[in-house]
C-alpha cells in the first residue's frame, strides 16, 4: 500500500509542491512542502472534528484547506 502522495496547489501566485505521507502508527500525515522547506504534521482530532498543524513553522496553508488537498489525494474524506 502506497502512503505518500505528492500534489501540486497554487499559493499565494506560487506554486507549491506538497509531499505527504501517511504515519499509520499516529494516524497523522507527515507534509513537506518543497517552495519554503519547510515541515510539519497535519493532525485530524476525532474528539473535536478539527484539523490542525504541529511540529513545524507555519504552513503555506490553512490546515482546514490543506486537509481538503490531502484527503483529495488518498481518495478518502472524513
Amino acid at each position: 500500500m502506497d502512503l505518500n502522495r505528492k500534489f501540486e496547489h497554487q499559493v499565494g501566485g506560487k506554486v507549491v509542491t506538497f509531499d505527504v505521507r501517511y504515519d499509520p502508527s499516529t494516524h497523522h500525515f507527515n507534509v513537506l512542502e518543497d517552495a519554503n522547506s519547510i515541515s510539519y504534521r497535519l493532525i485530524f482530532t476525532m474528539q473535536t472534528r478539527k484539523w490542525h498543524i504541529e511540529d513545524g513553522p507555519a504552513a503555506s496553508l490553512s490546515a482546514e484547506e490543506l486537509a481538503l488537498l490531502v484527503q483529495k489525494s488518498y481518495g478518502m474524506f472524513v
